[in-house]
């Protein structure tokens, strides 16, 4: 695998003409900026948290920054993330005396969003390489970043992102999201994220409704005030799954003071958010008889190798407060590392996701083209005498999204398996920049997110 200069390294790729030309305009005004002696650093910024609504200005630069510019591969200074997530062997640690009686599978996938290439004749293929082993859980969960309010016009993320976007998926997109018709779809999904009340309340109620026809259930959001504690807890082969989900940011838009209820917003990319929702939400899974407790957690920052401290410290808080079993965390739109977190507080092993990426999507950031799919084996059973559950098998499948494109336009979208395609490149790609995108994507993927001595888990 050949090593990339991140100081030469192109952050994204661009399919339009007018794509390009945008691009070009925003990275010669970051070069006039470094050549003015305003360059930001290698490392990460330790107080960016990305939440619209109150980022200032320069926080704002140093997002497009990371986005358009520079590649940030580098953790904060001082914060040893590097070596943190570099000494993570991520094999469950499974009690010695576990006796298993009941197992699951659970699949999580990262955000679903509605860019213009999500349509019915660029995705015909979508899913050949994957579905199988994405559907086939026991349990399928992911994160619909994007109201499913289909009485509105569409509205997709386009190629270049300059402004605030508000999304709204159509019909055919969020039948594409879940499998193109092939595959059993979804058991769950989060609706909490920053794209919650892009098409208003009103959306939002209306993609809870569209959801509770199609019988799916969702978590982090809620039609009433009497319906704010009511997560999904799946019972499969008599092991209850609780799911909870929030979000750090809404855009820059606030639920309304008598919706608060609508949406779990919390502040989780602040120093010491207050999550006693969290914690009360929790404590009720467990009431209800819930075996694993997972939370979907809208937070972190972007286009970014590693997460933040501020993201790590809270997560681990969070598992500290709840005992929650599973975080999957998201936002970022690549993937980030994962962690095994032995808790000295709940005395716990808690299984952490930063970001699993973008899912269904076409960001031309190239990073967000090698989302994780993870695959999880729970098992319940008795630890000397008492019922316990916990995880005892961990699987990724890394998937690249490949686009064909012609005319400066996508023509095909496909999820193609990770390990298959790395065996045969060059013979897959035969534009020679295909490959040298698929190559630095590849690099990042293995050097940042699942190293090669963590590579047991890839399938």
């Amino acid at each position: 695998m050949p090593q990339v200069n991140y100081k030469k390294f192109a952050p994204v790729i661009t399919i339009s003409v007018t794509g390009k030309i945008l691009v070009s305009i925003v990275c010669f005004y970051y070069q006039m900026r470094h050549l003015l002696g305003k360059k930001f650093s290698a490392a990460l910024i330790e107080s960016h948290h990305e939440d619209p609504l109150t980022m200032s200005f320069e926080e704002k630069l140093y997002l497009g920054h990371k986005y358009y510019y520079k590649a940030i591969t580098q953790g904060e200074h001082n914060a040893a993330l590097e070596s943190y997530f570099s000494k993570q062997t991520l094999k469950p640690i499974i009690p010695q005396g576990f006796l298993v009686t009941n197992t699951i599978t659970l699949s999580a996938g990262g955000d679903l969003i509605p860019y213009t290439s999500i349509t019915p004749s660029v995705c015909t293929q979508l899913w050949d390489d994957i579905g199988n082993f994405f559907f086939d859980a026991d349990i399928v969960f992911a994160n619909l970043e994007a109201p499913a309010d289909f009485t509105k016009p569409v509205a997709a993320a386009p190629e270049v992102m300059l402004h605030d976007m508000y999304f709204n998926a159509s019909q055919s997109m969020f039948n594409i999201f879940c499998g193109n018709g092939k595959f059993k779809g979804y058991d769950v999904l989060s609706l909490a994220n920053n794209h919650s009340l892009d098409m208003g309340v009103d959306g939002l109620a209306n993609t809870l409704t569209m959801l509770q026809q199609k019988g799916i259930p969702y978590t982090g959001a809620a039609l009433s005030q009497n319906a704010l504690h009511d997560f999904p807890i799946i019972n499969r082969n008599e092991i209850k799954t609780a799911f909870l989900a929030a979000t750090f940011s809404l855009n820059k838009e606030q639920l309304p003071a008598d919706h608060t209820w609508m949406c779990n917003h919390i502040p989780l990319n602040l120093p010491n958010p207050d999550i006693s929702l969290l914690v009360t939400q929790a404590t009720i899974a467990r009431q209800r008889g819930a075996d694993i407790v997972i939370a979907a957690l809208h937070m972190g920052c972007a286009y970014q190798a590693y997460p933040s401290m501020h993201t790590l410290q809270n997560i681990h808080t969070i598992c500290d407060a709840t005992g929650i079993d599973i975080v999957i965390a998201g936002h970022p739109h690549h993937a980030q590392p994962m962690e095994i977190y032995q808790s000295a507080i709940t005395g716990k092993q808690h299984f952490i996701i930063y970001s699993l990426g973008d899912f269904i999507a076409y960001d031309i950031f190239k990073w967000g083209h090698l989302p994780m799919m993870l695959k999880l084996q729970i098992s319940k059973g008795t630890l000397h005498g008492k019922p316990y559950t916990c995880i005892t098998d961990i699987k990724i499948k890394a998937a690249y999204m490949h686009a064909t494109a012609k005319y400066g336009k996508i023509t095909s979208l496909q999820l193609l398996d990770y390990r298959s395609l790395k065996k045969n490149a060059s013979k897959y790609f035969s534009n020679k920049k295909d490959l040298e995108k698929f190559e630095e994507t590849s690099a990042f993927f293995e050097q940042f997110v699942l190293q090669p001595h963590q590579q047991h888990l890839l399938v």
